[in-house]
């Protein structure tokens, strides 16, 4: 079954299935990772683990995808050098421009999928003014979320390495050892001031930027990481992704 839209003509999108069946944009970033990964990690995860899933679906799943958006909202990485990034309002107004188009093609769900944590909170936004604008039923998927780590960290990686640390790296070595530089990998946590915890405790927050606490720009420990822990999280994270996209797919607002 063929999956990319993108390779299909105009009247088989017309005739795809679109009752039962739904739409994915992927969206990667192209911004810093450290010393020691590239700065289309996010992008590279996002086509890589997109496309995984899609081999796994059965072909009565009827799912298709777009081609990637490569750049995002990085501007927490912006002081690093590789970094690009959209604001926030032409996000927004790239997204529903292509919403629109989705509608247009009698699509009635689309998938916003990303790797970028950057993007989670904005795509939500997103996601809910594309529903209420066009009245697609619109779903956000981060999928190095939708399952528990199945490696055990210790509690400073657990709390703080959320960038470039343990996780990304590990999948990467899992994916793609080439594009690790091994003799660079980084240990870098943030040195949060004593105040945030106070913030934290009142439930506030702090819009940071990554140079804030980390001029090599990761936050974690890559030194750690193997590709078995890589692969043991990616056994996790696939098999719940092939069942939220075929949740995804029959899922109807009750009325």
């Amino acid at each position: 079954m063929e999956r990319h839209v993108s390779r299909l003509t105009w009247e088989e999108v017309r005739d795809l299935d679109k009752h039962t069946g739904a739409l994915i944009l992927p969206i990667g970033s192209l911004e810093q990772h450290g010393p020691h990964l590239p700065v289309d990690t996010d992008l590279f995860f996002t086509e890589q683990l997109l496309d995984l899933t899609l081999a796994k679906l059965p072909d009565q799943v009827t799912l298709w995808r777009l081609p990637v958006l490569p750049i995002s909202k990085s501007n927490e990485h912006a002081s690093y050098p590789g970094t690009l990034s959209l604001s926030a309002t032409t996000m927004m107004a790239v997204l529903h421009d292509i919403a629109q188009g989705v509608v247009n093609a009698g699509f009635r769900r689309l998938v916003f999928w990303t790797c970028h944590g950057g993007n989670r909170a904005l795509l939500e936004v997103i996601a809910r003014e594309v529903r209420i604008a066009t009245g697609l039923m619109t779903f956000v998927v981060f999928p190095p979320a939708v399952a528990a780590d199945p490696v055990q960290l210790d509690e400073q990686e657990q709390a703080l390495g959320i960038h470039a640390g343990d996780w990304e790296t590990s999948v990467m070595l899992a994916l793609a050892r080439d594009k690790v530089r091994l003799d660079k990998l980084d240990c870098s946590y943030p040195e949060l001031p004593a105040s945030s915890l106070q913030l934290e405790l009142a439930g506030a927050t702090f819009a940071w930027t990554t140079s804030d606490w980390s001029p090599s720009g990761t936050w974690g420990n890559a030194r750690r990481a193997t590709a078995e822990r890589g692969t043991l999280r990616l056994s996790a994270i696939l098999p719940r992704l092939v069942t939220i996209l075929t949740d995804i797919c029959h899922f109807e607002v009750s009325r």
